[in-house]
């Protein structure tokens, strides 16, 4: 398990099934930030209502054609977060290959950036691996995170990218439970919740 003394990011909190915050209840948040000034993460298993396909529509036809083109139309956009749900993340395995200013690493598997650029690379791109498309991300303040975890609501975890990428959306939190040691309906603990 991560320590939150070390920081919390890159890694993952583990949503405990007493969590009250429907925002968050049964999450899986990768951790990107995490510092004095508060933290930054992303809900990695809860699908939103709209499709990749919808939403490369919306930026530009050309571009859902050329991602048609690729096989890279397919899946489920999800809701990163409750803070800005109309802000658009993409989440990818990096590359030489992959354009974007702003890309943030995330771990050595990952990284994270929300420009138009990198969309156009990570759909283009002959090279390019898996991506996640993510509406919003999820915030807390100065040591709130941290009294959450202290109060049970969240279980930190270490970043573990296959997680993201290969494991079934509706399987990746249950996996996780499971890669802490514990069984899914076998672990209470206190409630609590990041604000959006």
């Amino acid at each position: 398990m991560a320590d939150t003394e070390r920081g919390l990011a890159p890694g993952f909190l583990v949503a405990a099934p007493t969590l009250p915050d429907p925002n968050f209840a049964g999450s899986l948040v990768l951790m990107a930030e995490h510092h004095g000034e508060g933290a930054l993460g992303f809900v990695v298993n809860r699908p939103a209502s709209v499709e990749v396909a919808d939403v490369l529509g919306e930026v530009d036809e050309d571009l859902l054609r050329a991602a048609r083109k690729a096989g890279r139309a397919g899946g489920l956009v999800l809701v990163g977060g409750p803070v800005s749900p109309e802000r658009l993340w993409i989440l990818h395995r990096p590359h030489p290959s992959l354009v974007g200013e702003g890309a943030v690493a995330v771990g050595d598997g990952l990284a994270l950036g929300g420009s138009r650029e990198l969309l156009e690379s990570v759909v283009r791109g002959p090279e390019a691996g898996p991506f996640l498309l993510l509406l919003g991300y999820a915030g807390w303040g100065p040591k709130q995170v941290e009294r959450e975890v202290a109060g049970g609501a969240w279980l930190p975890m270490e970043l573990q990218d296959d997680l993201v990428f290969e494991v079934p959306l509706a399987a990746r939190w249950e996996t996780a439970v499971r890669r802490l040691g514990l069984e899914p309906g076998g672990f209470l603990v206190g409630g609590g919740g990041a604000e959006a």
